[in-house]
């Protein structure tokens, strides 16, 4: 594996080998992570010594469902913690055939830059003339000029909104946390990557082997992904009470039929997909004069259900409005409804009704910008709170807004939300699907701890492969035996189950190293999901003594 270290402050690039002691950290997440060490401790999230680190694992850059995914890791402008997000599109092909599995960035460039990555030829160019057009815009400027595959941060990375996101192919996103606007505040518009080199496997006739085993039985229960993406869940979570809705006022909205997948399939176009998958999950969508790769479920409910708003037009420019500006959608709607929330209580100036469409769009617009109202809002829930003043509870752990599952019906989440390092977050357990699915019960609090550390152990394997979740869902995807053997292929050295499970839990311990370093502990659940909510004849709610049974356990079980 090689490594490219590239200093903006002093413009000075050295590409090398990964030292050998970081090889049982696997590649990806877990590399990036240990690398992430070597920033100093507390410092600024926008700091030119913090680090944005994107890396690829060992089974990138493969012709296969799931393989075509890059990790990226940074100190969070929005926890100002560990920070993560991943990628998919074509972006870790390009890497693998470059010969470049980690780009460590750091410092600050003294005008707008970009990188480019021709193989083990690295440069940075001047991006003057990319600063202040949108993430779209700067794309197409730079397929015509270079080629390649493509990296940008919008208006909102340069504007240091703290949940700034980096985009990828109009559509693709390194979503939460912020890496977009660390890379804004190192003045780095963009990345291109172009590789000629080639993917090599161990055994390509094992390969093919399993890429047939995938689409029998894998792929294959992934029929509602393949037809209206993620929006599919959307009509699970409103029946279960549990898609978050008037600010987490509400588990389900009644007027879910005219924003769910079925109302979004009439505007479908056509399917997209990562680089040699056959799930194509991606849904090329457009409504009016907008065309979005989207909505997906999480961009459905932050500005559907959690602004009650059933505007199926409004979610379509909202979704356009974040991608050319570069934020994340859930963060984004999370902060448009809790001002929206704030504006029903008469504790703002501007008012904001719950439902208004335009005024959500408008509220991006400010947010992107940072102007008025919106330079609060750029802060995201919890300092935006903090400064506001208002009596209405900002939603988040750590800083970061949660995902569209109401932990109230899913008690896998309430202890999922406070034990991510990354703050409230779905992805990195997955643990909602079994509650959804029954597997696990989602009112109990037996087997959640056990459910939720086994499933973040598996998922820290399969972010530092790097591999995609949809491939590896519980119940229904790959797990621990399939991914042993995936490595066994590819790389031709045999790993055991055991020793798999022994890295994914070196690699959580790193993470949660991390930000005991950086004086990030905060294990709390809002107390809005200690507050009961109605759906149908029962009331959902986290009861207290059983969301601190569940972390006591939990905590036994990392033996912390």
């Amino acid at each position: 594996m090689n490594i490219a270290r590239i200093n903006l402050s002093k413009g000075t690039i050295t590409v090398s080998k990964i030292p050998s002691d970081l090889k049982p950290y696997i590649g990806g997440k877990g590399i990036a992570t240990k690398l992430l060490f070597g920033i100093l401790p507390k410092v600024d999230p926008f700091h030119p010594d913090n680090a944005i680190i994107f890396g690829i694992g060992p089974v990138n850059g493969i012709r296969l469902s799931g393989a075509s995914r890059v990790t990226a890791v940074f100190k969070s402008p929005l926890t100002f913690g560990y920070g993560e997000s991943q990628c998919g599109g074509y972006l870790a092909y390009e890497m693998k055939k470059a010969g470049i599995d980690f780009l460590y960035i750091t410092g600050k460039a003294r005008k707008p830059v970009y990188i480019s990555v021709e193989d083990r030829n690295i440069e940075i160019k001047d991006a003057s003339h990319l600063w202040g057009k949108d993430s779209y815009e700067t794309e197409e400027i730079l397929e015509k000029e270079e080629g390649g595959e493509i990296l940008s941060i919008g208006q909102a990375g340069e504007n240091l909104v703290r949940f700034a996101c980096i985009n990828h192919r109009k559509g693709r996103q390194f979503g939460r946390g912020g890496a977009g606007a660390v890379m804004g505040s190192k003045m780095l518009k963009a990345i291109v990557v172009k590789g000629s080199g080639e993917v090599e496997v161990a055994d390509s006739d094992r390969l093919r082997e399993f890429r047939k085993w995938m689409l029998e039985n894998v792929v294959s229960k992934l029929e509602g992904m393949k037809r209206y993406g993620t929006l599919g869940i959307a009509n699970l979570t409103n029946e279960a009470g549990v898609l978050p809705t008037k600010y987490w006022e509400r588990g389900s909205f009644e007027e879910l039929e005219k924003i769910n997948a079925e109302a979004f399939d009439r505007y479908t176009e056509k399917s997209t997909a990562c680089y040699g998958c056959a799930v194509s999950c991606g849904k090329i969508r457009k409504a009016g004069d907008v065309e979005v790769e989207g909505p997906e479920y999480e961009t459905l409910y932050a500005f559907g259900p959690l602004c009650y708003n059933s505007d199926a037009e409004s979610i379509f420019r909202a979704n356009d409005l974040c991608d050319r500006y570069g934020m994340d959608t859930i963060s984004a709607g999370n902060v448009v409804a809790f001002y929206m929330a704030c504006s029903e209580r008469g504790e703002v100036d501007e008012r904001v009704d719950f439902g208004d469409s335009n005024a959500i769009l408008e509220l991006l617009k400010k947010i992107a910008f940072r102007q008025d109202i919106g330079d609060i809002l750029a802060e995201g829930s919890k300092i935006a709170s903090e400064r506001m003043g208002v009596s209405v509870e900002a939603v988040h752990v750590k800083g970061l807004e949660p995902p569209g599952y109401d932990p109230r019906g899913l008690y896998s989440m309430a202890l999922a939300y406070v034990t991510s390092h990354r703050g409230a977050c779905h992805m990195r357990s997955c643990a909602y699907r079994p509650n959804l699915t029954g597997a696990v019960d989602r009112f109990s609090v037996d087997k959640q701890a056990e459910l939720v550390k086994d499933l973040e152990d598996f998922y820290c394997v399969v972010d530092s492969f790097v591999f995609c979740r949809f491939l590896c869902l519980p119940v229904i995807g790959m797990y621990w035996q399939d991914i042993a053997r995936l490595y066994e292929i590819v790389t031709g050295n045999s790993v055991s189950v055991e020793d798999l499970k022994k890295a994914g839990e070196s690699i959580w311990n790193l993470t949660r190293e991390f930000n005991l370093r950086e004086g990030v502990v905060d294990e709390n659940l809002p107390s809005t999901f200690f507050r009961p909510v109605k759906h149908y004849d029962r009331e959902l709610v986290v009861r207290k003594e059983d969301f601190d049974r569940m972390v006591e356990k939990y905590r036994s079980l990392r033996g912390l």
